[in-house]
């Protein structure tokens, strides 16, 4: 428990403090890295809460809150494709969950923004109507999915450099004298 805590406050932090806003709202960050890492290191039902509530915590602070809830959703996903059965935090597998998780972060987000445009545009048509109009669906395109590529590759980039580094001092077989587990 202290470490699903413990992974989840590092997931606020390097999502929540270090942001580079986007032209269309929204922000990239590194907080996903964080959870690629604990997803690779703490059981899979711990890693899951870790990344759900780290994620959504800065949402709350960051003046995102209409984003708590997708975040929640999205973060958890995000955690629950990595094992952490394996020796190594850097194994092929969690290499390409990387990949995969970064693929969930832009569908899902993409699908979300859209929501939201349909949403917002639902007072004066149908909600039906507006989701499925290609408008709003370019529209969300253009202001989701750089950003969040971009995010997913930088975090993918930052879990490889301290994957690697917490493999070299081989932290997975540490964990459990430096806790006494």
């Amino acid at each position: 428990m202290i470490l699903t805590a413990l992974f989840a406050a590092m997931t606020f932090a390097l999502t929540f403090s270090v942001r580079i806003p986007m032209p269309s709202g929204g922000y990239i960050h590194l907080g996903d890295a964080m959870i690629y890492l604990s997803a690779c290191i703490l059981p899979f039902p711990y890693a899951i809460v870790s990344a759900g509530i780290g994620g959504a915590l800065s949402d709350l602070a960051g003046g995102y809150a209409v984003y708590i809830i997708p975040t929640l959703i999205i973060k958890a996903l995000n955690a629950s494709v990595f094992t952490s059965k394996e020796e190594k935090i850097l194994t092929l597998r969690n290499g390409l969950c990387s990949i995969a998780s970064g693929a969930i972060t832009v569908a899902a987000y993409y699908v979300v923004d859209v929501l939201m445009i349909a949403l917002s545009g639902a007072a004066d048509t149908s909600f039906l109507t507006e989701f499925f109009s290609a408008k709003n669906w370019i529209a969300s395109a253009g202001a989701s999915i750089p950003g969040n590529l971009i995010q997913a590759a930088g975090s993918a980039i930052l879990f490889v450099v301290i994957g690697f580094a917490l493999d070299k001092v081989h932290i997975k077989q540490k964990l459990p004298r430096l806790l006494k587990i």
